[in-house]
């Protein structure tokens, strides 16, 4: 079974999150998102998140999940 985020696969995440270097600050992560393409409702949920710095794909994608 694919883990699907809201209709995105961790294969898109992985194209959205191209040239991040972690860890990463809220801003620089969101720049790098918008840059990338994701969808709006990827980057309003890492803008939402309780944390301000990112230390990898997987503390992204928790948020992106959880949100």
């Amino acid at each position: 079974m694919q883990d699907m985020l809201g209709g995105i696969n961790p294969m898109d995440m992985q194209k959205y999150l191209q040239g991040v270097n972690f860890p990463a600050d809220k801003s620089s992560l969101t720049s790098a998102l918008q840059g990338n393409g994701a969808p709006g409702e990827i980057v309003e949920k890492i803008q939402g998140a309780d944390k301000s710095q990112f230390d990898g794909p997987e503390d992204v994608m928790a948020v992106v999940q959880g949100g």
